[in-house]
């Protein structure tokens, strides 16, 4: 049973993941096209829409910090650090530590364009 919770906590990670990427992708085409002038008779709708996309990146990332410290303490309950080199241990320390700061720039990028 937590064999599976394990591969369900990940995958909900993984999809909170693809989530705030869509919405930063989002965000970024529909702040661009709305400065177009077809959009100015939709121009006051943009900014409500832009900032019920920001509530649904600030869900993505709570959740994917959630899961990522389910994920972490279920690395250390199922013993995969004694298996694990040390190199591929200092790599994930600095690959989440590069990610931190991408999702960090990301999400202020996003806040900026909406506010």
């Amino acid at each position: 049973m937590r064999d599976r919770l394990t591969i369900l906590n990940a995958f909900v990670h993984d999809v909170a993941t693809g989530t705030w990427i869509g919405t930063l992708i989002l965000l970024t085409l529909l702040h661009r096209e709305a400065q177009r002038p077809a959009w100015f008779l939709a121009g006051g709708l943009v900014g409500g829409l832009e900032r019920q996309f920001l509530v649904v990146t600030w869900v993505s990332l709570a959740v994917i910090v959630a899961t990522g410290v389910v994920r972490m303490v279920t690395w250390k309950v199922f013993g995969w650090t004694g298996d694990m080199e040390k190199s591929r241990i200092q790599l994930l320390k600095v690959k989440h530590a590069l990610l931190g700061v991408v999702f960090a720039a990301g999400t202020a990028y996003q806040y900026l364009l909406v506010y």
